[in-house]
């Protein structure tokens, strides 16, 4: 996810601009462009001395593990990372990196360029791995902590990992070991990294305690990883996408550094510590986040994500910056009002994150005392990202008619709801959107903002290409999201095309849900899509469902089997029997009018149900069950 085109040329003639405007020339440029034009100009020179100096860096083959190791060198007793009781300094955490790196050397997976896996929580062992296995030039792929069965395995298998790192918890460790004789078939290591470990691990599984390693705690020569080039992958980051199964998009080292500049906007520095409750196995949390901190020698606070806990934490942890997603702020503004609501050790400057709603923004900027709420819009395989720098309530970002005129990197287009693929006019070129419709977004890809792809088969990548859209030979990524924008240029998101939903801040892809309804021996056929669900983000999965003849759905084995096989975000919340499945002409289900007619008994005759999370079965969707999801009293 890169938030800032490098394109010097064209911000340079803004620089030029902005240096001296005859009197005549400014009353143009405000006809034509706003009355925010001088404000525009000095944004793009602060966005043009932030291109130089990545410029610079890459140009030096500098990368995010450089740049902590040097402050690791000059301020090695500044604090790093705070966890629970724990107070990690730079140094410290370089040392940990730096043994943990030489016992990499002395294994099987040392040859640079091998790839490994990180299949942790938000802990230091995450931190101290991913370090370790920077130094020493190996390719990370970051595995979601939630998933298992044969979801995990089909991502262990699409990097062909040499070994993955788990972390010490119970849960992740079963997950593993149900797949032991698989890893061991494609031969893939397992090792167990933390602290205080249990030796009595299941059988094939490594004990790595990061605590006790009898290795020298002396630096990685930097040649060690010099055998990558910046352009190199660096890390597999998993995305759903229409395949039905997660993809690993590359983010090379360059993607890597151009990242931590996110925040850059926003005045982050070293005095400021970011709470971070995202999980780290996301772009937003480890790039926009974490990378973000290091870049400014700063400090992270990390947890998982409670509402009980969260401002206790931020007070506790004396956080200055806080990153959300949509759900997460939605949790905290449901939470009980407390007397101390809004009363930190230190002002929360701006809060950074994305699906904020705009009907809970302003009181949730305002319950919480919090000075700026810097919603982005992004993706972890998009060429660009945009960023709300004013506080304007509900967008995502600027793109003004200076910045538009001179990088035309942004375009909206209508599209075909179904196929996610933008509707063309007798031109054959793609048809613009004018404000305030609706449009799907592409980014112009150029030598400067290009599109690394997936791990995957060609076809995937080739997915997301558009070309000839206002020119022939144009080429733009296809973002697969629905997009507004405004008179003066502002950028409000409005859905996610594809196959593809977002619930408790995870993409869930239906095709995916739907081949594990398919395994549930009375399933004759499934159609998995996402319903709006009143006072929730995103949205909920739901199955409609063709029965095998003479066959009658059986609630809680039904039940048993969904939780067994998917994570909790991914289980279809609600339920719909149907007598035959509604298809395309071209033999394909139908998804929008399913999720536009939702769970409303009222609105159809079709048998429905819905996960119920207290007795543990599907039960009965009713009236007064419908009533108790829409007024937020069951738990979904």
């Amino acid at each position: 996810m890169s938030g800032i085109p490098i394109n010097r040329r064209m911000l340079g003639v803004a620089a030029a601009t902005a240096a001296g405007i005859p009197f005549a020339v400014a009353g143009f440029l405000r006809l034509k462009y706003g009355a925010t034009i001088f404000a525009d100009l000095l944004e793009l020179c602060k966005r043009l001395r932030t291109i130089r100096e990545i410029e610079t860096l890459l140009s030096k083959n500098v990368r995010v593990i450089d740049v902590f190791e040097a402050h690791a060198r000059r301020i090695p007793d500044k604090e790093f990372i705070l966890y629970k009781d724990e107070i990690l300094t730079y140094a410290e955490l370089d040392r940990q990196a730096n043994q943990l790196a030489h016992f990499v050397q002395r294994s099987e997976v040392a040859a640079c360029m091998n790839t490994v896996a990180i299949f942790m929580q938000n802990e230091p062992t995450f931190i101290v791995s991913w370090l370790a296995f920077n130094k020493v030039g190996l390719r990370i792929a970051l595995l979601n902590y939630n998933l298992k069965g044969d979801v995990l395995l089909h991502c262990i298998k699409a990097c062909s990992m040499k070994m993955i790192a788990c972390g010490n918890d119970d849960r992740l460790v079963k997950a593993l070991a149900d797949l032991m004789p698989e890893l061991k078939a494609l031969g893939a290591k397992v090792w167990v990294v933390g602290n205080d470990l249990d030796q009595d691990l299941p059988l094939g599984m490594i004990p790595v305690d990061v605590k006790t390693l009898n290795e020298s705690s002396d630096p990685i020569p930097r040649s060690v990883r010099d055998q990558q080039r910046a352009q190199d992958d660096a890390l597999y980051i998993f995305t759903s996408g229409t395949s039905g199964l997660p993809k690993p998009a590359k983010c090379p080292h360059t993607q890597q550094l151009i990242g931590s500049y996110m925040q850059a906007s926003l005045g982050l520095n070293s005095v400021d510590v970011l709470y971070l409750s995202l999980p780290l196995y996301h772009s937003a949390a480890l790039i926009v986040g974490f990378f973000n901190v290091v870049r400014v020698g700063g400090t992270v606070a990390l947890s998982d994500f409670s509402a009980r806990r969260f401002w206790d934490d931020v007070s506790r942890y004396r956080a200055t910056v806080i990153q959300y997603i949509g759900e997460i702020c939605r949790y905290l503004a449901a939470q009980p009002t407390r007397t101390d609501d809004g009363k930190y050790p230190h002002k929360i400057r701006y809060a950074i994150g994305n699906g904020l709603r705009p009907d809970i923004w302003v009181e949730f900027q305002r319950r919480f005392n919090i000075g700026h709420i810097a919603e982005f819009y992004g993706a972890t395989e998009a060429t660009y990202a945009t960023i709300n720098l004013d506080g304007k309530v509900g967008s995502a970002g600027r793109y003004h008619g200076l910045f538009r005129a001179l990088t035309d990197i942004i375009v909206l287009v209508q599209c075909d709801i179904e196929t996610a693929r933008p509707l063309r006019g007798p031109d054959g070129k793609c048809i613009l959107t004018p404000p305030g419709e609706t449009g799907l977004m592409l980014f112009r890809l150029t030598d400067e903002t290009a599109f690394h792809g997936y791990l995957a088969k060609e076809t995937e990548t080739a997915k997301k290409l558009v070309r000839n859209v206002k020119k022939n030979g144009d080429l733009f990524f296809n973002s697969g999201d629905l997009m507004v924008h405004d008179k003066d240029g502002y950028l409000y998101f409005k859905d996610r095309l594809g196959d593809t939903f977002r619930w408790r801040g995870e993409n869930v892809a239906t095709t995916e849900v739907a081949l594990v309804l398919n395994q549930y021996p009375g399933i004759d056929e499934s159609n998995v899509y996402g319903v709006k669900v009143p006072g929730r983000d995103g949205r909920a999965g739901m199955a409609a469902v063709v029965l095998k003849i003479e066959h009658r759905l059986d609630p809680k084995a039904f039940y048993d089997h969904v939780v067994r096989s998917l994570p909790s975000y991914a289980c279809p919340k609600f339920l719909r029997i149907m007598e035959k499945m509604d298809i395309t002409g071209t033999f394909k289900h139908k998804k929008t009018d399913l999720a536009r007619e939702g769970f409303d008994p009222n609105v159809m005759s079709d048998p429905l149900f819905f996960l119920d999370e207290e007795k543990k079965t599907y039960a009965p969707l009713d009236k007064d069950a419908m009533r108790r999801i829409v007024i937020g009293q069951a738990r979904l």
